[in-house]
């Protein structure tokens, strides 16, 4: 398995914070709502790694 480093999962957060202001502007209420789901798993999963 990879190892995922606090590099990776910043740029992962990043891209998704993009996408998810690009759904929000276009009114894609259910790809936002998964979006700010998986935004919420990869910001726990960043304070666990050290």
């Amino acid at each position: 398995m990879k190892k995922t480093g606090k590099s990776y999962i910043q740029k992962k957060i990043n891209k998704l914070n993009k996408k998810i202001h690009r759904s929000e502007s276009q009114n894609e209420e259910n790809k936002t709502w998964w979006r700010k789901l998986k935004l919420t798993k990869l910001k726990d999963k960043l304070n666990h790694t050290d």
